[in-house]
């Protein structure tokens, strides 16, 4: 009876470790992105870069916009204001040439603005 206890006792432990080495047994697979996958990742990451420029140019031409709104003298509501990659382009009339000027000063001393394109035009 008693060597009937050692062989099952054994046979246990043998059982267990038998387990534990499975369990540290680790796969690892490595799998390269297929072409197809590397385009569709540089395509997602170049559309995410244009829908970031996109929306700082709309940031920066809402600023621009309520400065020259704020502003008395330029008359804001007669100018349309665009922005791309940080290029401000204002299109409309001003009441005197001053006031044309003064709504350069003010776009081109905006956040993000890295040039100012007149088109403004002078109409009394």
């Amino acid at each position: 009876m008693k060597a009937n206890r050692t062989y099952a006792a054994a046979l246990s432990v043998i059982a267990a470790a038998t387990l534990l080495v499975a369990c540290e047994k680790r796969t690892t697979t490595t799998v390269a992105p297929s072409t197809a996958a590397s385009n569709a990742m540089s395509a997602t990451a170049s559309a995410m870069n244009k829908a970031g420029d996109a929306t700082v140019d709309a940031a920066i031409t809402g600023k621009v916009k309520t400065k020259l709104l704020a502003d008395a003298d330029v008359k804001g509501l007669a100018i349309d204001v665009d922005t791309k990659d940080g290029v401000v382009t204002l299109t409309g009339s001003a009441d005197k040439a001053g006031n044309v000027d003064k709504a350069v000063t003010i776009a081109k001393g905006t956040d993000g603005v890295k040039s100012v394109d007149n088109k403004l035009t002078v109409k009394p």
